[in-house]
This record gives structure tokens, C-alpha cells and sequence, in this order.
């Protein structure tokens, strides 16, 4: 038997192969990264217990980073206390980096961890790190 069979289906990351796109929040120019849930479960946003993103080799200041789900953004230090709040699977939310500084076009090396616990994991606390690195471009305004 073969070993040489082809994977199907879509290939999951932390990090949507979607092009980084300028954004204002709140009045603050920025931009926004797409991300999806890599739990095999809807997660409560007091799940997550931490972003780790760079740009470029460059990380990221976690106070710089908002988390945006379903068009609310949270500050990275509140989903600790968000046990109301769930991301489901299917669900994709994007990172809001704010930024004086407009991303220059073309591609950008983008990284980021996303570090989770599962609540339906019995036995202790575990936490769980989905690393993803893509190379991005940024979207040209219309």
C-alpha cells in the first residue's frame, strides 16, 4: 500500500491565505489580518490564553493587537475574562495591528501562534500552540 495518497480537503491555519488589508478601528489606522480556530471545537474567548504575532521578523506589541470576532474587538489582555463569548470553527476573525505607518505593497512575512486551552481536555490544564507562517500581500485600496 502507497503512502503516496493525496490529501484532500482545505489545508488549516491560524493564518488565512487572505491578503492583509488597510483598516481604520475606533478612529486608529491599521491594518487587519484574517485568522481562523485551529480547536476541533467551538472555543469561549477565555480559551485563549494568547496571540503571538511578527511582521516581517518583527513581532508585533500584544497592546497593538485587537482581536475582531463577528465585527466586536477585544484587547488581547480581556479574552482571559470572555467566558460568554465563543469562537466557532467555521467562524474566521481578524487581528487588527494598529499602525501610524501604512504597510508598503507586495508581500510581507506574517507569523503567528495562537495558544489555546481545551476546556474538553480532562486530566490537568493543557495548552495547545498552532504556529503559522505565511507570506501575505497587502490589498490595494479601491
Amino acid at each position: 500500500m502507497s503512502n503516496d495518497i493525496p490529501r484532500r480537503g482545505i489545508e488549516r491555519s491560524f493564518i488565512a491565505d487572505e491578503e492583509i488589508r488597510p483598516a481604520v478601528r475606533d478612529g486608529q489606522p491599521g491594518y487587519l489580518i484574517r485568522v481562523r480556530l485551529m480547536s476541533y471545537r467551538s472555543l469561549p474567548l477565555s480559551c485563549i490564553e494568547d496571540i503571538q504575532l511578527s511582521l516581517d521578523g518583527a513581532p508585533v506589541a500584544p497592546e497593538r493587537i485587537t482581536f475582531v470576532l463577528n465585527g466586536h474587538g477585544h484587547k488581547l489582555g480581556e479574552l482571559g475574562k470572555l467566558s460568554r463569548l465563543w469562537w466557532f470553527i467555521l467562524d474566521t476573525a481578524d487581528l487588527f495591528v494598529a499602525s501610524e505607518t501604512p504597510l508598503a505593497q507586495g508581500e510581507h512575512a506574517v507569523e503567528g501562534t495562537l495558544v489555546t486551552v481545551e476546556p474538553y481536555v480532562t486530566g490537568g490544564r493543557f495548552s495547545f500552540y498552532y504556529p503559522s507562517s505565511k507570506r501575505l500581500s497587502v490589498a490595494v485600496e479601491a
